[in-house]
């Protein structure tokens, strides 16, 4: 039987993703008591305001470089229907070395970094003293190949290192990268298949994404 595990976080209006960024906010162009359907019938139509990096999203290439894949440009064989490799680093600490990267053949997976960081949000504490990757667990990661690398921690980066090595290696290697997901702990090391889509946004660099993983039971 298959079982749908969300591990994305939904996108409520003044939500905090990323202190400074703007919060969402929504303007009703329509509402059921302003449709004029003849009494027949009644539509809500609404639009959405937010920036890119709101709630769980997809990193492109072209967040980090000028010229990098934008969003219309990821490959969908880098989004969906991707094998989950989950790596539990929740007793390592802060910094996420090479050797938390698991020791297995990362070829077209989605390797998802499971810190348990996610039960601050929505609080203060989520935003400092994030767990991220190092430089040398990232030379690994791209070493190895995976389709996608996703965390569920404010940064895949040290918000404190302007040089951003994660972001660097990763989506310098084509790499897209999932920060902000959720509810990891679900997830069995290996068997589920992970979809992570973005809308096809021609220029965008970031954008909110409903990721879940198809498990069997």
């Amino acid at each position: 039987m298959r079982r749908f595990i969300e591990v994305s976080h939904p996108v409520v209006e003044g939500m905090e993703t990323y202190r400074p960024l703007p919060t969402p906010r929504v303007e009703v162009l329509n509402n059921y008591d302003a449709s004029r359907y003849e009494g027949k019938s009644e539509f809500f139509i609404a639009s959405l305001h937010l920036c890119g990096n709101t709630g769980t999203y997809i990193d492109s290439p072209r967040h980090r470089f000028r010229a990098g894949a934008d969003l219309a440009g990821l490959p969908l064989d880098r989004l969906a229907d991707l094998p989950v490799v989950l790596a539990d680093v929740t007793g390592i600490g802060r910094a996420i070395g090479p050797e938390a990267v698991p020791d297995t053949d990362l070829r077209g997976t989605a390797v998802l970094l499971r810190t348990d960081f996610s039960r601050h949000w929505g609080t203060d504490r989520y935003f400092s003293a994030n767990p991220y990757l190092t430089a040398a667990a990232c030379k690994r990661l791209v070493d190895a190949g995976p389709a996608l690398v996703g965390i569920d921690s404010l940064n895949i980066d040290d918000t404190a290192d302007m040089s951003r090595p994660a972001h660097t290696a990763l989506l310098g290697a084509g790499i897209p990268i999932c920060e902000h997901l959720t509810n990891l702990a679900s997830l069995a090391p290996h068997g589920g298949r992970l979809h992570a889509v973005p809308i096809a946004w021609v220029g965008g660099a970031t954008f909110p994404v409903r990721a879940y993983v198809m498990a069997q039971d």
